[in-house]
């Protein structure tokens, strides 16, 4: 499904797209303004749809659409099979770290889970005007952010080219402040920085291959409640900001025979 006012389909939709025509099936990469439903049928046109893989985000949806829409009414008859549901969406917004690493909350989590969570993920707290627990003591969230700028990072609930990412050890004081001042009024966490993974990847960029260096974000896909698989999410490595130099990557597991 291709993002509103998109005027064209992405290289990753058409490829995905290709990827199955070659397989035999029939796939159409459309945009939520060409969808119709009629007869319990989701339709763009006279092609019928009966399964949609959903790229675009809930917000962004509900910005120019309401609950009365084709895809949300197929999608409540059970008409329509969608990959990436709407319910999915809960496990991307970052504030879902607030949670997992609030002791309070997960105190009667199973002890492998509790030591899970200790080792893979960074303490996380919704940017808010409040009182939290760090590292078992009680701060002023808003302070404490202010004052501890070199180990913290920024990131807004949801990604999107609106908001951006603030690395406090890549920014003076005045940008951090700024910085502080826009999470408090925007969905944002705050959490303890870790060193991004960064490597050198072949980059096709104005009709030259070239090597640079990319930070690599590693995204599980999970069905039924387990991981099966994972793809990478690289960017462009350097100071935090907007950049078009970003893409997904197959990611293989190596293991030794």
């Amino acid at each position: 499904m291709r993002q509103p006012f998109q005027a064209a389909e992405s290289g990753e939709s058409a490829l995905i797209a290709e990827l199955f025509r070659r397989e035999g099936l029939a796939v159409e990469v459309v945009s939520p303004e060409q969808l119709e439903y009629r007869d319990n049928v989701l339709r763009r046109g006279d092609f019928a749809i009966d399964l949609i893989f959903r790229r675009l985000k809930v917000q962004e949806f509900l910005v120019r659409f309401d609950l009365s829409h084709p895809l949300l009414r197929a999608y409540r008859d059970h008409a329509v099979c969608m990959v990436n549901s709407f319910r999915s969406e809960l496990a991307q917004k970052k504030a879902i770290f607030d949670l997992l690493t609030d002791e309070e909350i997960t105190a009667d989590f199973p002890a492998a889970e509790r030591k899970a969570i200790k080792e893979f993920i960074p303490w996380t707290r919704v940017v808010q005007e409040t009182k939290t627990k760090y590292h078992n003591r009680t701060v002023d969230l808003p302070d404490f952010i202010l004052h501890n700028r070199s180990k913290l990072v920024l990131r807004p609930n949801d990604d999107g080219p609106d908001q951006q990412s603030v690395r406090g050890s890549e920014v003076d004081e005045p940008a951090w402040e700024k910085a502080v001042r826009s999470a408090l009024r925007n969905p944002y966490v705050v959490q303890e920085a870790l060193e991004p993974v960064v490597d050198v990847f072949p980059v096709l960029q104005y009709g030259h291959l070239e090597m640079q260096k990319m930070r690599v974000d590693v995204h599980p896909h999970s069905y039924l409640g387990k991981v099966q698989g994972c793809s990478s999410w690289l960017t462009a490595a350097g100071p935090a900001g907007f950049s078009s130099l970003s893409g997904i990557a197959p990611t293989f597991i190596l293991e030794q025979k």
